[in-house]
């Protein structure tokens, strides 16, 4: 799994867990009013409006990481355990 991603905390309950999945994608941060995404491919135009119904963003930035990268960031998202361990780096 590529370790050089940090998740800010302010997105950890930005977008509900089940819509994660659903779209496949994760929060990592936000800069100069963009939500930046990472996901497995471009997302729809449904998809843009569902998360702009949910997060209020108009703006996204998004890269592209594999399957298997975006399901383990997923798992350790969700149980909170990215967010520990880069906490544990900076202490």
């Amino acid at each position: 799994m590529a370790s050089s991603l940090i998740f800010q905390t302010e997105v950890r309950d930005i977008i509900p867990k089940n819509v994660l999945i659903k779209l496949n994608i994760l929060p990592v941060g936000i800069k100069h009013e963009k939500l930046c995404l990472i996901a497995r491919r471009p997302l729809t135009n449904d998809a843009l409006l569902e998360l702009k119904d949910i997060t209020g963003f108009e703006d996204y930035e998004l890269q592209l990481v594999g399957e298997d990268v975006l399901d383990e960031y997923i798992d350790q998202f969700i149980s909170g355990k990215v967010f520990v361990t880069q906490f544990k780096k900076s202490a």
